[in-house]
């Protein structure tokens, strides 16, 4: 077993480890004891003079507004985020959600076509295809990494696949090589879903730049943001510019302003966005370098409780860390990963249950009342998602698939140590812990 930082020897001198000791275990916070820290671990958004200095920079030129006429800094942004991803084109957009939807159309998806992506993931990368009107298919993950599986991937290719949209889950690049070999082979798209995946590699390459296109999110709890915003990332010149015309009404920058060609929405974002992300782009090599070193404290950590299991990395990638993975064995502490979650927030350190359900198991796809008109009942025939699709998706929503956010790594690294003692009081409150099950139920 790979020991934790020598700290943890001098924690059992504490006055905590010493109640262990005596078999006076504290109260758990969650039935109302005192929790291990009552400060956030981790601060996010990290907000400098720097980004108040950029907002002030814009108020005080007086133009708000870009467009694909003209702007200052979405124009600069857009550069620099293209220089840093390692990619010919980035168009900025209004989300990730948006540029989800932008890139999407933009590959010319129409009625009826299928778009394999994971369930292990945001509602958006699946509602995404379905604004498009095209019907999702889900493949199974790897349970290790959380990604999308290459061999399912295959088993679901039909006649009518257009597309696959590949999440780098958490942070940790998905398999990018069997997924463009599948994706040649078979004359596909591949869109990767970079959301959570800032400045992460794949065998020596970015992410955003090894599919057809990549999008990213700036939303407020992303590894770099501006509150809300996205980009649609590529290396091809005529995929940039229909995105640029779909984000602005379909318009064209060779024509005029009322002059529209094509079914777009209004997708922008913001000069004092642009200027915001220029800030936090500088900053993120910094911030995801940070988040790598304690990553491996908290994997130390992680590693001395064998009721978790620390996050996987593959040998030939740079994980981002935007989510730090765990798995839980629910038989080593008798209760739900809802109730650990629970008990551990309650001590003041943020261990979340992860998603609860896979995609398909929201409303939107499982209720046959709540499913859009377009594109499932346009198609004169049943699409039916439902449980034991894609089973080990299921086995980690439903029982051990659990994560810290990825902020935490940005905290002091001996604040990390709070982790340690919030999972070992947590462990040993035995029954307490099993009573909170029974509360909390």
């Amino acid at each position: 077993m790979i020991g934790i930082p020598s700290s943890r020897c001098r924690r059992r001198a504490t006055a905590f480890s010493s109640a262990v000791r005596r078999n006076s275990v504290p109260k758990l916070a969650v039935l109302g004891g005192e929790p291990v820290r009552r400060q956030p671990l981790g601060r996010w958004p990290i907000i400098t003079d720097e980004e108040v200095e950029a907002v002030t920079r814009v108020l005080r030129r007086g133009k708000l507004f870009a467009s694909m006429y003209g702007s200052e800094e979405v124009a600069k942004f857009e550069e620099e985020f293209a220089a840093a991803m390692g990619v010919k084109r980035a168009v900025s957009v209004s989300s990730g959600t948006a540029a989800l939807d932008v890139v999407l159309r933009a590959i010319g998806l129409k009625l009826g076509d299928e778009v394999i992506t994971t369930p292990y993931t945001f509602i958006a990368t699946a509602t995404s295809i379905v604004h498009n009107h095209a019907v999702p298919v889900f493949a199974d993950v790897d349970p290790k990494t959380r990604n999308i599986d290459p061999d399912d991937v295959k088993r679901k290719i039909t006649e009518r696949t257009k597309a696959i949209v590949v999440v780098h889950i958490a942070g940790h690049p998905a398999e990018m090589d069997e997924i463009m070999e599948i994706a040649e082979e078979k004359g596909l798209y591949v869109i990767e879903d970079a959301a959570q995946a800032h400045l992460a590699e794949y065998k020596g390459r970015k992410v955003g730049g090894i599919g057809h296109a990549a999008i990213f999110s700036f939303q407020e709890s992303k590894n770099m943001t501006a509150g809300e915003g996205g980009a649609i990332t590529t290396n091809d010149d005529e995929l940039a510019e229909r995105c640029i015309s779909l984000r602005e009404h379909g318009r064209r920058r060779d024509k005029p302003w009322y002059y529209h060609e094509a079914l777009g929405w209004n997708y922008r974002l913001t000069e004092m966005q642009a200027a915001i992300l220029r800030v936090q782009l500088k900053r993120l090599p910094a911030v995801t370098e940070e988040r790598r070193r304690n990553a491996e404290r908290l994997g130390k950590i992680i590693s001395e409780f064998d009721f978790l299991r620390p996050s996987y990395v593959a040998p030939y990638v740079k994980h981002a860390y935007h989510l730090y993975l765990v798995d839980y064995d629910p038989s080593k502490l008798g209760v739900s990963k809802a109730v650990l979650a629970r008990a551990v927030q309650a001590e003041g350190v943020p261990l979340a249950e992860g998603y609860y359900w896979p995609v398909y198991e929201n409303p939107i796809f499982s209720d046959p009342e709540r499913m859009p008109e377009v594109p499932f009942k346009l198609l004169g025939k049943q699409v039916r998602y439902g449980r034991g699709l894609c089973p080990v998706a299921e086995k980690l929503c439903y029982e051990t698939g659990m994560w810290f956010p990825g902020h935490i790594l940005n905290a002091p690294a001996e604040e990390l140590d709070d982790v340690a003692r919030a999972l070992e009081k947590v462990e040993k409150a035995g029954d307490e812990l099993r009573e909170a099950a029974r509360r909390l139920s």
